[in-house]
């Protein structure tokens, strides 16, 4: 009979053992619902037509004690609840007889339960052993196992072991069974061959010994490949299943690794003897980055003419939702050693969700991070905050070993927006003096270091926003390579992009005007750069000094080709805004106001008297439609009149002409919250208060008319309220517009709360947990640290 303790297995995965091994002994289907605050409920079941309730308790920590106190507080939810015909507790502590009667005992003062249904340890193993297809699929099992890890090392069916074992031992129980794994195992049913690529450590040799230790179970002889791949000729046995693992098969940096020894050839010859084997006989996984790929595929016409046999399984941290980046995290922290003081700490004040939604998420800095630092939660915050901010780990080694073209062509994305270029317009930057250079550079870097889009105009853009960080890093600790990107600036976005990477687009007076000031922090998360015809967020000016002092060192060069780009982009901009695409005729907002906010303190203060009259004469041009042409965007245009204000050519009459041109865009919320945050009607002049009036009242009234078809009550309501708070900045008579508004809301509300209210009493079977939102989900998760 199997002996498992379920050491390595979080409550998350105990619950699904628990699913799936009642489901093959009741022969019905359990309804999980997940951990966290369930009200008594996380599975539930129907047996001859008997609803039964089924609650699991996972205690590695507190063992007997932590589980009587917690069953003393689990029977006190049900108190008063009818309706259920039998309730199930079963626990991965260890059961006596007297045990189960004490715990059955304290149960029955609310809830019908027998003795029997009580289900410990020894019950779980003797059902695993009754139901070996469950043990089966819940590989991480294994390793709490020290017979079954005796079993691989004896079976003859596992060769190198130790090494691996110890990795797998070590590492298995903070995995997440993922759809990577599934599609993996796949296409290695259906081409016996895959390559798991992917950026680096988002777990791709992981995912390989999880896939590895799941053949080992159904009676495969797992072959590992540690220096060439001649050792899987050697070991090759025609009588047995064989699995055979080559991990970082180029290299773990460059192909020159491997191919010194006719590697190359080898591993395209063993790929296609293992392609070509009896299906069900031979199967190869292999695991490398994909840059590393791309770049063999390109320098060895062996392994490019092997590319049919080497099937890709891409893994991409992009791929997983929120909740599956939280059950990681949760992993790594369940099994950590940090005290139960910092865990409620972390729950309490949810610190976890600014990792989880880190855009540099990445599951290898979590297993770095957490390996050394898991006895102090501020050490540990402190950690992962730099390791996320600064990813240097993941990319420095990969980057050293590009090519010149291959680093020219990310210090120009870089320098762009994040939705990245025209393909077409990356190759004139790069200017590469052969053009299969560029090719050769760009079929490396696509992939790991960058994505080219599938539209009709390929986009060039760099892949993860970890990438920027690491660049925008070497950028600033490397004065030459700062001088070297100021002087490949070729287009105005890439100077806009280097102003507010420095800083230097802000105003940097000693003394700022209090206004200015509050502006400027309504406007430093919400502001906009127009690209082509779409929006797209930027970052806000960080202290890059590396940066900061390369730009004022060339400030004159620098201006320079401002003023010389700023009129390529606007006589380009002229020239297409209204032509067709696609048969649409598409109007694309006037870019000047943005680009003008972000030039205008640089200009001003580093440039000469004929800088400084260009750049106002350029921001009066913007007070009055010019032929005709469509108008900036709100944000654009608050950002300029922000800007104007702290200089000498600074009227009021001109600050408030911007303003009247953001007028013509008023439609969006969050633009006119923008607007009215930072301005305030009542000290406009008349003239100007009224138009602001007018503006407000046309954009109140399409919002009434919007919300009274929508259903979203909540959503509803909050916009009331926002255009009563701007109301009231005008005293406009807005209030029976909002009486009749908020009345259809509360409507739609009582009925919501009547269809929930059923659905949120302890006992009811329509918790709807099962469909909860990611963010639900994760605080419910990750509540479930502090529940022993």
């Amino acid at each position: 009979m199997p002996e498992y303790d379920f050491s390595t297995l979080s409550p998350v995965d105990f619950e699904a053992l628990t699913a799936d091994v009642l489901n093959a002994e009741f022969k019905v289907h359990v309804e999980s619902f997940g951990p966290g605050r369930d009200k008594g409920v996380d599975l539930r079941c129907a047996l001859a037509g008997a609803d039964v309730v089924i609650q699991c308790k996972h205690y590695l920590r507190g063992g007997r004690s932590a589980l009587r106190r917690s069953v003393q507080k689990e029977v006190q939810k049900w108190k008063g609840v009818r309706g259920i015909s039998r309730y199930i507790l079963v626990t991965s502590a260890s059961m006596t007889v007297e045990f189960k009667e004490e715990l059955a005992g304290i149960l029955r003062k609310h809830l019908p339960v027998a003795t029997g249904d009580i289900l410990g340890r020894e019950d779980l193993n003797a059902l695993l052993l009754r139901h070996s297809e469950v043990e089966l699929r819940h590989f991480k099992l294994w390793t709490s196992s020290a017979a079954v890890l005796s079993r691989i090392i004896h079976s003859g069916l596992w060769n190198r072991t130790e090494e691996l074992l110890e990795s797998i031992e070590s590492r298995a129980k903070f995995y997440v069974l993922t759809d990577h794994f599934a599609r993996t195992v796949q296409v290695l049913e259906e081409h016996n061959l895959c390559v798991v690529t992917g950026p680096p450590g988002v777990g791709k040799s992981i995912l390989a010994e999880m896939v590895l230790l799941a053949h080992w179970k159904e009676g495969w002889q797992v072959v590992q490949i540690s220096e060439d791949v001649k050792e899987g000729f050697d070991l090759w046995n025609p009588q047995q299943p064989q699995i055979f693992y080559y991990d970082d098969f180029l290299g773990q940096t460059d192909l020159a690794e491997t191919t010194g020894k006719n590697e190359d050839h080898r591993i395209a010859q063993f790929a296609e003897k293992v392609r070509r084997a009896t299906p069900g006989t031979k199967r190869f996984i292999l695991t490398t980055r994909e840059q590393i790929l791309r770049n063999a595929q390109e320098r060895s016409d062996r392994i490019r003419r092997a590319g049919a046999s080497l099937v890709p399984s891409e893994v991409r941290v992009e791929d997983y939702s929120d909740y599956t980046k939280a059950l990681i995290f949760y992993n790594h922290l369940y099994f950590s050693e940090l005290p139960p003081a910092d865990r409620k700490a972390l729950v309490d004040d949810r610190a976890y969700l600014d990792v989880i939604r880190h855009t540099n998420y990445s599951p290898r800095i979590l297993e770095q991070t957490l390996r050394y630092q898991s006895h102090n939660l501020d050490a540990l915050l402190s950690n992962l905050r730099s390791s996320l901010d600064d990813p240097s780990e993941l990319w420095a080694s990969s980057y050293n070993h590009l090519s010149p073209v291959g680093r020219r062509i990310l210090s120009i994305l870089v320098t762009h927006p994040p939705r990245g270029i025209d393909e077409r317009d990356l190759r004139k930057c790069v200017q590469a003096k052969e053009p299969h250079t560029y090719i050769q550079a760009l079929k490396v870097l696509e992939g790991t270091w960058l994505t080219i889009s599938n539209e009709s105009v390929q986009r060039a853009a760099l892949a993860n926003p970890s990438c920027r960080d690491f660049l925008l890093h070497k950028i600033n600790g490397s004065p030459a390579m700062a001088d070297a990107v100021l002087a490949d600036v070729q287009d105005i976005r890439q100077a806009l992009m280097l102003l507010r990477y420095s800083g230097l687009d802000k105003y940097r007076k000693s003394k700022r005007d209090e206004r200015v000031t509050k502006a400027w922090e309504k406007l430093e998360y919400k502001r906009l750069l127009w690209d082509i015809h779409d929006v797209m967020k930027v970052p806000s000016g960080v202290a890059n000094e590396g940066l900061r002092e390369a730009l004022l060192e060339n400030s004159s060069d620098f201006i320079g080709k401002i003023r010389h780009l700023y009129g390529e982009r606007v006589s380009v901009w002229k020239a297409t805004v209204r032509k067709k695409r696609n048969g649409y005729r598409v109007t694309t907002p006037d870019p000047r106001p943005e680009m003008l906010s972000t030039v205008m303190h640089f200009i001003s203060e580093n440039g000469t008297s004929d800088d400084i009259s260009w750049c106002r004469s350029e921001v009066e041009s913007q007070v009055s439609a010019e032929n005709g042409l469509p108008a900036g965007t709100v944000e654009s245009y608050v950002t300029l009149a922000v800007n104007v204000q702290v200089h000498p050519f600074g009227s009021e009459d001109l600050v408030q002409g911007i303003l009247k041109r953001s007028f013509e865009e008023f439609y969006d919320p969050s633009d006119v919250e923008l607007f009215f945050d930072v301005f305030d009607p009542r000290e406009f002049d008349d003239k100007m208060r009224n138009a602001a009036y007018a503006a407000f009242m046309t954009f109140a009234d399409g919002e009434f008319k919007h919300w009274s078809t929508e259903r979203d009550y909540q959503e509803s309501r909050n916009a009331a309220d926002f255009v009563e708070g701007i109301a009231e900045k005008f005293d406009a008579p807005v209030q029976r517009m909002l009486e009749e508004w908020r009345r259809s809301a509360d409507e739609r509300e009582a009925d919501e709360e009547e269809s929930q209210r059923f659905a949120e009493s302890p006992g009811s079977w329509a918790t709807g947990r099962s469909s909860a939102a990611d963010g639900g989900r994760i605080v419910e998760l990750f509540s479930t640290l502090i529940e022993e």
